[in-house]
């Protein structure tokens, strides 16, 4: 009879074991598909090289923009959904990105797409970070042109060349086209 109870609690321990293990396993998994799908979504859209899209909209302020505006110099340009949480949660980042920009001398532009992209708390936080701010439905070329994969997408730009890889700190969301 000892033996039998030895023997239970000895498979009882393998099988925690086996169990703590494979939970182990399962978390770095995951951990190792997020990087995997901010690397997917980062190849999808604009890469360095590739140039501004040709467009015309008029940001909130009501000045009508077009790429012409944005050829010559530094560009920040950051296409955010309303309604995104990570959007949101990477405004502070933009923010800093964007003084930085500001202070060289560049320009920053920012997208924000939804039917409700006006009402946002997120259009208000970027009207005071951005130079202009494009709403849907002006903005929706732009962003089709741009086969933005994720929200958040940031890209800076230098003389209308896309100067850096889309920056991805957080899980992205698919953007819908």
């Amino acid at each position: 009879m000892p033996y039998v109870i030895a023997g239970l609690v000895l498979v009882g321990a393998v099988a925690l074991l086996n169990l703590v293990l494979l939970m182990v396993i399962l978390r770095r998994w995951q951990e190792l598909e997020v990087v995997r799908r901010r690397d997917d979504f980062a190849g999808q859209g604009p890469q360095p090289g590739d140039g501004l899209p040709d467009f015309t909209a008029t940001a909130l302020s009501g000045r009508p923009l077009t790429q012409d505006d944005f050829r010559s110099g530094e560009l920040l340009l950051g296409v955010f959904s309303h309604d995104c949480p990570s959007c949101t949660d990477s405004l502070p980042g933009f923010a800093e990105r964007a003084d930085r920009a500001q202070a060289a001398g560049g320009r920053v532009l920012a997208l924000v797409i939804g039917a409700e992209a006006g009402e946002s708390s997120l259009t208000a936080q970027l009207v005071g970070t951005a130079d202009e701010v494009v709403l849907e439905p002006e903005a929706s070329p732009l962003f089709r042109a741009l086969r933005v994969p994720a929200f958040p997408t940031i890209l800076s730009y230098r003389d209308g060349v896309v100067a850096a890889p889309p920056a991805a700190g957080r899980e992205p969301v698919l953007a819908a086209s």
